[in-house]
């Protein structure tokens, strides 16, 4: 296999299928943020009467944070999907949405990593800090829970696409 074959092998016309490909790496990769995030990185630290009382309340809020974070991830991989599909138009939806949903998965990674530098600061901020990536992913998922229904293909459509469902 020569490296002209491999080129034209990843050359695509539409620049929202690797975005597509990112998003769903992105989400496996997600998973396991959240995971640690709400559980605990290893099992012998899921006590939560080991935490301080300060925190207690803290794991959950970010369980809440953690919860908004993943059908954010899958709205804009289904929105991805039909738009390639019905060859759809990028809406002002799914801009604002995406963003809202871009920046709240990123303040979630951020503030949740054990290895983050601002973790002690998050910790601060107390319950502030995952309502607010709350209220941001909430707005970013109705945004692109709209603009998902707006595009969403009638179920007609979906049987005569997919063979097996007739």
């Amino acid at each position: 296999m020569d490296f002209e074959t491999v080129r034209d092998f990843f050359t695509v016309d539409d620049g929202r299928i690797w975005v597509l490909v990112g998003l769903c790496l992105l989400t496996v990769f997600t998973l396991q943020g959240v995971d640690a995030a709400t559980e605990g990185a290893w099992p012998h630290q899921r006590r939560p009467m080991a935490d301080p009382p300060r925190a207690r309340g803290l794991r959950g809020s970010w369980s809440v944070a953690a919860a908004l974070v993943l059908p954010g991830l899958l709205l804009a991989i289904l929105n991805l999907v039909v738009m390639l599909w019905r060859d759809a138009a990028q809406s002002d939806l799914h801009r604002y949405g995406g963003i809202l949903v871009a920046a709240g998965w990123l303040g979630f990674v951020v503030l949740s990593a054990d290895q983050s530098p601002v973790r002690r600061y998050a910790a601060n901020l107390g319950v502030v800090a995952p309502l607010a990536l709350s209220a941001l992913l909430v707005v970013g998922d109705l945004l692109l829970l709209i603009a998902f229904l707006d595009i969403l293909p009638t179920l007609d459509t979906v049987r005569d696409a997919l063979p097996l469902l007739g």
